[in-house]
């Protein structure tokens, strides 16, 4: 698979369950939420080459900009989620299964990270900034079950972990 069939793969809109593991606080938070992710095209989307020009990156290596909205419902009473990112995803010159990503909170934040998709064809993003990295590796146990699993760290020490299990909702007419 390429990076191309990953990120097509990864449109639509799925049903998540999320458990999160937070080492520094001892504790174990769950929740459900629904997420909608879609793919679109560089060439028909003027934001791709705003955020080109401001954080100098080629648009000639867009693969595009995912959107993904979320709709939380933690368990235990907690307050409800909802919320937004963009990511937008360059290939690298001379391989296109690994590159740079973009990704815009909704509080206009942008955080500039790698992708890898590897031979076992997971795709494992990447973010550091400060003393802080996220990397989420990402696979398919099949067309509409999406795994992910998350290590948060924080100066080298890992402390969050969270594994999502995902599953993509199907309408038939």
């Amino acid at each position: 698979m390429d990076i191309n069939t990953f990120l097509e793969k990864t449109s639509g809109d799925w049903f998540s369950q999320r458990t999160t593991y937070n080492l520094t606080q001892d504790n174990v938070d769950n929740s459900k939420a629904n997420i909608t992710i879609n793919l679109l095209s560089s060439d028909d989307n003027s934001q791709v080459e705003q955020f080109c020009e401001k954080y100098n990156l080629n648009l000639d290596l867009s693969l595009g900009m995912m959107t993904s909205n979320w709709d939380n419902s933690p368990d235990w009473g907690k307050p409800k989620q909802q919320g937004n990112s963009l990511m937008l995803i360059f290939a690298d010159e001379n391989n296109h299964n690994q590159g740079k990503i973009l990704r815009v909170l909704s509080d206009d934040k942008a955080l500039m990270g790698k992708y890898i998709l590897a031979e076992d064809e997971s795709l494992t993003l990447i973010i550091e900034e400060n003393n802080q990295s996220m990397e989420e590796r990402i696979y398919f146990a099949s067309d509409n079950l999406r795994l992910r699993n998350t290590i948060v760290k924080n100066n080298g020490e890992v402390t969050q972990t969270c594994f999502y299990s995902e599953i993509r909702r199907v309408i038939n007419n």
